[in-house]
């Protein structure tokens, strides 16, 4: 049964060769424990068993405390030959005829056996680095005239609102300043206004008492002229006892006296007279 083991689980080992290069991002993924394990049915040793589950829960349990920390192989950049070189240039170029051209002939030689592939040897790293280059300076460039044709455009929208704020601001100066004529023109009219005041003051109790003084004449006229109306019937009351010529006495304003006007009583009196 030993030597049934021991042929079962037979190795083969081979020598490998990885060079590291610290520009190399592969990254190895972390092969999970086999939850499935199971003992080949010709074994039957149960102390080999234990010694397998032994090593099997030991590695679970280095996984768990080291769960981030897996070795990362790196592996070096195969160089490019030389004909997978001029082909990609040719391409990127846009040389189909001579890619064409180039093929034909190139295989065609392969073919003769005029080239040989160990005859064929790599592109040096200086032409794969300057490819790199010129395409990162191309990038770069179309970045540039990117990043400066936003900036040119956002300094042409930065003059443009520089313009409308000047603009906004020499508008709001211009309406303070009216402002402030305003309230000045307001504060003195209502300076000039109150220096009057008095006087309109003065000028409505004077108003108020000739008004009161021409109430009072009008009343006073009334009367008299009541009076040297009376005065004036019995006058003629009695001439006409005695035969007696009175001259009428004109009764009113002396314009109207001397117009030659006749006042309402004067009026009654001739009529009644007649």
């Amino acid at each position: 049964m030993e030597e049934a083991t021991t042929t079962e689980e037979t190795f083969c080992l081979q020598q490998v060769t990885i060079t590291e290069s610290s520009e190399d991002d592969y990254q190895y993924e972390e092969i999970p424990a086999d939850e499935d394990f199971s003992l080949q049915e010709g074994d039957e040793d149960l102390a080999k068993a234990l010694h397998t589950m032994h090593e099997q829960t030991l590695d679970a349990q280095i996984m768990a405390q080291r769960p981030g920390q897996i070795t990362k192989q790196s592996l070096s950049e195969t160089p490019e030959i030389v004909d997978d070189f001029l082909c990609n240039f040719l391409i990127r170029m846009g040389m189909n005829r001579t890619l064409d051209c180039f093929q034909t002939e190139w295989y065609e030689l392969m073919q003769r056996g005029v080239l040989e592939p160990k005859d064929v040897g790599f592109v040096p790293d200086a032409y794969t680095c300057n490819q790199h280059l010129e395409r990162e300076n191309i990038y770069l460039k179309k970045e540039m005239e990117n990043y400066k044709f936003a900036a040119n455009k956002a300094k042409d929208a930065l003059l443009k609102m520089q313009r409308e704020r000047d603009f906004h601001r020499m508008h709001h100066k211009r309406v303070v300043q009216e402002k402030n004529r305003l309230i000045n023109d307001i504060k003195r009219l209502k300076t000039h206004y109150a220096m009057y005041e008095p006087m309109l003051k003065q000028l409505n109790e004077k108003y108020e008492i000739l008004l009161r003084e021409k109430m009072l004449t009008s009343l006073e006229r009334d009367k008299a002229v009541g009076q040297i109306t009376g005065l004036q019937a019995t006058l003629q009351s009695l001439e006409s006892r005695n035969n007696l010529h009175i001259p009428v006495m004109k009764v009113g304003h002396w314009c109207d006296r001397e117009a030659g006007l006749v006042g309402p009583s004067q009026r009654a009196l001739r009529e009644a007279k007649e």
